[in-house]
């Protein structure tokens, strides 16, 4: 089951770490707007930094779910909980491609609307929600809820006609910064949880057979 206490200190540390870097840049005269960008699009040493973290944190829970995907087919072969770890390994995938190939711009520049990509990945999200609400509701939901939710508030703030730089970035920015943080907690508390039941399904199933 999650901690929260460890959610709230990620989560706190990850707006200290923000801060810290932010204030530093300001002191040397950067641009903040630039850490939060795609490397390709930095004109600065670290710049693109919170960019690449939010990515690192989707690959983690990529991995995390594709482990323990493919530990729980060993352990507890043809359990519904394979089944939904093995698609939320696809639906965080689906999601890491989308940022690391950057989809949605390119479909931006040939004419599809930024709301019909929010909407496409709303009603993915949805469907994920309504396929397993069974499973998903005997984990530390709040969690993923949140997480998707700060993605969506960070998709909506970059919409928003802002003039100042700076805050136009720190608004779309730290959201999605703190979604990939819970997102990837929520995993970790899934896929931990998951294995340890498994792995006491397992013993327990071999001291019956003894």
């Amino acid at each position: 089951m999650a901690s929260y206490k460890t959610v709230f200190f990620f989560n706190s540390l990850t707006l200290v770490l923000v801060a810290l870097v932010t204030g530093c840049l300001s002191l040397f005269g950067s641009s903040v707007k630039g850490l939060f960008l795609p490397p390709c699009s930095t004109t600065y040493p670290g710049a693109g930094f919170f960019f690449l973290a939010f990515q690192m944190l989707f690959y983690l829970s990529v991995i995390l779910c594709a482990f323990t995907f493919g530990l729980l087919r060993i352990l507890q072969p043809n359990r519904p909980e394979n089944r939904f770890i093995l698609y939320s390994a696809l639906f965080t995938g689906c999601f890491l491609f989308n940022e690391v190939f950057r989809t949605h711009v390119h479909l931006g520049r040939a004419g599809f609307p930024k709301a019909t990509i929010v909407i496409f990945y709303a009603v993915l999200a949805v469907a994920y929600g309504l396929a397993f609400r069974r499973q998903i509701k005997f984990t530390p939901y709040p969690l993923l809820l949140s997480g998707v939710g700060l993605l969506f508030v960070a998709f909506f703030a970059e919409a928003l006609p802002l003039k100042n730089e700076i805050v136009s970035s720190l608004l779309e920015g730290i959201p999605k910064l703190l979604s990939g943080v819970n997102i990837a907690l929520y995993f970790w508390f899934l896929c931990l949880g998951l294995i340890v039941r498994a792995l006491n399904y397992s013993k327990y199933n071999k001291t019956i057979s003894l």
